[in-house]
């Protein structure tokens, strides 16, 4: 469906979320409190623990979370748990398309893995991953598609299996070879 989404409001209202490279959560909180942060479950005006918590186990299954961690506080999570906590406020929030933007920057190997089989959880279960980042490796282990800008304009779209590394490069940097010629220096005196 073609849309055109002229504000934060309007992107929400279709399903749209963002999980930034640093997580946006509130480190007193617990990573219940956390996910339900302006959207509480109530009933009769009073907070509804109960549902909260066990919408929140539902949701923490999905994506693999730790087990007993949801009423810890998040400043006692390691980064990698705090961004499943924004991926899970994301997931509470019914996104329908979840962007990560540089989701990898400040992850271990170890914690990079753990992501891509959330993000193929989260895939697998009808939500479409727009997934941010310049590690071309990670392109090509998670993707299904690539789609590559530059200046803010489509340079091209297409499946992953079809490219290759240097298409890539090329497709986000310009021709090599000739920017390797703009850019060799030339002798003076």
């Amino acid at each position: 469906e073609h849309v055109t989404i002229a504000s934060t409001a309007e992107a929400m209202r279709l399903g749209v979320r963002t999980v930034y490279q640093e997580p946006e959560l509130v480190p007193e909180l617990t990573v219940t409190e956390n996910i339900f942060l302006g959207r509480e479950m109530t009933r009769g005006g009073r907070i509804s623990w109960k549902e909260q918590a066990g919408r929140t186990e539902q949701i923490l299954d999905l994506i693999d979370f730790p087990k007993g961690r949801a009423a810890m506080p998040v400043r006692r999570l390691s980064i990698a748990e705090q961004q499943q906590v924004a991926i899970a406020k994301a997931v509470a929030d019914d996104a329908r398309i979840l962007i990560l933007d540089e989701p990898s920057a400040i992850l271990t190997d170890a914690e990079i893995s753990r992501l891509f089989d959330i993000v193929r959880r989260l895939a697998s279960s009808g939500v479409a991953v727009i997934y941010i980042t310049h590690r071309l490796d990670e392109v090509f282990k998670i993707s299904d598609a690539i789609t590559v800008l530059r200046d803010g304009q489509l340079v091209t779209s297409v499946e992953t299996k079809e490219a290759r590394m240097r298409d890539v490069i090329e497709w986000m940097v310009g021709d090599i070879q000739t920017r390797e010629k703009a850019t060799r220096p030339t002798s003076g005196e």
